[in-house]
């Protein structure tokens, strides 16, 4: 059984293009990239589980999750979107 799904006109025309290479329908080529990313994310993701696992300072966690909610917390959250607002900003 086909469904029916909204995808942008890029995806779309990319997948025209990449399709006639390939010798597939635009459907065709969008399932064989799907495909290819349902594989890629599970590959990818354990490694990169594993690495954030290993920096985790559990300690910090739980400070920061401690003060959530209070005005101390709310103050370091806005001091830290200041900070990396003001980064975003000066690098465009």
């Amino acid at each position: 059984m086909s469904q029916s799904i909204r995808i942008s006109d890029e995806l779309a025309e990319v997948a025209k293009q990449q399709a006639a290479l390939f010798h597939r329908s635009p459907p065709q080529q969008i399932e064989h990239w799907a495909a290819i990313g349902r594989v890629m994310e599970v590959a990818l993701s354990y490694p990169a589980e594993k690495k954030m696992l290993a920096a985790i300072d559990r300690k910090k966690i739980d400070e920061a999750l401690s003060v959530v909610g209070s005005s101390s917390g709310i103050k370091k959250a806005q001091a830290e979107i200041q900070r990396t607002s003001a980064n975003i900003v000066s690098q465009t």
